[in-house]
């Protein structure tokens, strides 16, 4: 595997609200193209909408472009995903699995190596230059050497259209399908206020390019296992109400972590329905992993930022919506996410 150097960060982070203002900084992430053979592309564990529709997008523009690419992801993708897999070969890479021939990595809708689990330090020591293409605040300071950030866009698959769109390469179903996947999982099917004027006018031309949206509804919403319905009850009735009502708070143990890895459900699904309760301006879920830590997951739904929240614990996202892995019992986790909301609440004149 070539190893070429990879030279000092250079980063792309667009700020204005026009595309094609957005667009001149891209020339740094496309030299990055310009200049090796064959990619691997890759997420954050346990892959979503966004990093897996992202993945999909670069997929098919870097092959347009006649290179090589593999997208191998530390988790084999879900099943609410498969769809993908008609026009995408995904693969997951265990510590032990060979990877293939690659000269160029680039991390897509996450930008530090520990977020892409044991795959990560394989890459670090493979020598080869990372890109980050990604949409998450200061993800410019990561592990990418070349960065194209923009916390501005909706979600990182809208990033990657910008690429389509720089190089002039014509946007293909497949591509389409990706960006779309990306767009409704960042804007929760464009409910949520960074659903903007961009977004709106993509996934129109992103439909006119043959997206089938009612497949994709039903390909992530309607194949549930018999059993989710029962365990979407039984997780939302762990959820208290804090803090006066301004804290929606749910606590999974690792039994029902173990039942909800079985059938394939996700148990995230319970954070809208808690946020939508009248009072409600803050929800977190906290999940008892495997290894013994707790993966948090903040939601706002006005003035408080969760990702500051989620700083505490070395987590981020964005100001409505962020995560981190908490290293404590699930107890004393559930007490100290309590504590910094209530923190967060009387900084934001709660």
């Amino acid at each position: 595997m070539a190893v070429p150097a990879t030279g000092a960060r250079v980063v792309a982070a667009a700020a204005a609200s026009n595309d094609s203002a957005r667009t001149p900084p891209l020339t740094t992430i496309l030299d990055l193209f310009d200049r090796h053979r064959s990619f691997l592309l890759t997420g954050h564990e346990n892959p979503d909408g966004d990093c897996l529709g992202a993945e999909t997008a670069l997929f098919h523009l870097l092959k347009a472009l006649g290179k090589q690419a593999h997208i191998v992801n530390p988790d084999p993708i879900g099943r609410s995903f498969d769809f993908l897999q008609r026009h995408t070969p995904f693969a997951s890479a265990r510590a032990e699995t060979p990877l293939p021939e690659f000269d160029c990595a680039i991390l897509l809708d996450c930008c530090q190596l520990s977020r892409v689990g044991h795959l990560g330090q394989r890459l670090q020591q493979s020598g080869v230059p990372i890109g980050v293409i990604d949409h998450h605040v200061g993800s410019e300071n990561g592990d990418g050497s070349v960065c194209y950030v923009d916390a501005t866009a909706a979600a990182t698959g809208a990033l990657v259209r910008r690429l389509f769109r720089q190089l002039d390469v014509p946007l293909t179903p497949p591509a389409a399908e990706g960006v779309f996947l990306s767009l409704i999982a960042d804007t929760g099917w464009f409910r949520y206020s960074n659903a903007d004027a961009e977004v709106f006018a993509m996934a129109s031309e992103l439909v006119a390019a043959g997206v089938d949206v009612s497949l994709i509804y039903d390909s992530l919403f309607r194949r549930r296992h018999p059993q989710s319905t029962a365990l979407l009850c039984e997780a939302l009735a762990t959820h208290r109400l804090l803090l006066g009502g301004r804290l929606a708070l749910a606590v999974l143990d690792r039994s029902l972590m173990d039942r909800a890895s079985h059938i394939d459900f996700d148990p995230d699904e319970i954070l809208e329905p808690l946020r939508s309760t009248e009072g409600v301006e803050v929800v977190a879920l906290c999940k008892e992993r495997f290894d013994g830590t707790v993966k948090v997951s903040l939601r706002a739904r006005r003035d408080v930022d969760v990702q500051a929240i989620a700083g505490v614990w070395g987590g981020g996202g964005h100001k409505k919506a962020a995560g981190a892995t908490m290293k404590m019992s699930l107890a004393a986790a559930a007490a100290a996410v309590e504590a910094e909301v209530q923190r967060a609440l009387e900084a934001a004149g709660g």
